[in-house]
């Protein structure tokens, strides 16, 4: 739907006689953005899903390859600024979206031809499935094993994980299950990988989940 209206405006730009420069979607940041730090490690890590506060700031949730020193700014695109790292904690980070001008907030944006639709964050159940969409894969399925899982670190121990039977590889951005989120990446071992479920980071934060 968002390819289509980008297509709407540049035809109308065009009948008009206006520039077509200023499409919607290069402006789009939601879950499945890349971002990265100027200056930085030279790899990239990618937001799983946007969210709002009561007030109507953004936000960006992300897994651990995106921690990094709470104030650390983060950029998008072609060097644009996004905003500050907000918080890092139980694996998780929250970037705010300091910049309204040039970025757009969106639920999710199209990677590898995958544009999924995220209606919502209804929990998948134990045996359910689940599936990871990733920059590397594109999308694999699995099924939901366990919750309320602990995983031990040598950075230290984190609680509350769902454990699945998809193989996590580099590049997972975020697992669903239809149109529902379900969680952030966080690490695993062989074909046995761990999210922490949204719905605990939206509690946590006291956020709302970008939908549409």
């Amino acid at each position: 739907m968002r390819r289509i209206l980008a297509t709407i405006t540049v035809l109308v730009a065009v009948l008009l006689g206006l520039p077509a420069t200023a499409q919607a979607a290069a402006n789009e940041l939601g879950g499945g953005s890349d971002l990265f730090a100027l200056g930085g490690p030279s790899g990239r890590c990618s937001a799983s899903f946007a969210a709002t506060s009561g007030g109507g700031t953004g936000y960006l949730i992300a897994g651990p390859s995106c921690a990094m020193s709470v104030g650390t700014l983060l950029y998008s695109g072609n060097d644009v600024l996004v905003g500050p790292v907000a918080s890092v904690q139980d694996g998780t980070v929250l970037v705010e979206v300091t910049n309204t001008t040039d970025w757009k907030l969106v639920a999710f944006v199209p990677f590898l031809g995958l544009d999924p639709t995220i209606n919502g964050s209804t929990e998948a159940p134990v045996g359910g499935t689940v599936c990871l969409l990733s920059k590397t894969t594109g999308m694999s399925c699995g099924s939901i094993t366990a919750k309320n899982q602990t995983v031990h670190y040598p950075e230290g121990s984190l609680t509350g994980l769902t454990r699945t039977t998809i193989c996590l590889e580099p590049g997972g951005v975020a697992y669903i299950s239809g149109d529902q989120a379900q969680g952030v990446p966080i690490g695993g071992s062989g074909c046995i990988s761990y999210f922490r479920p949204i719905n605990q980071v939206l509690a946590a934060y006291g956020l709302g989940l970008l939908t549409g």
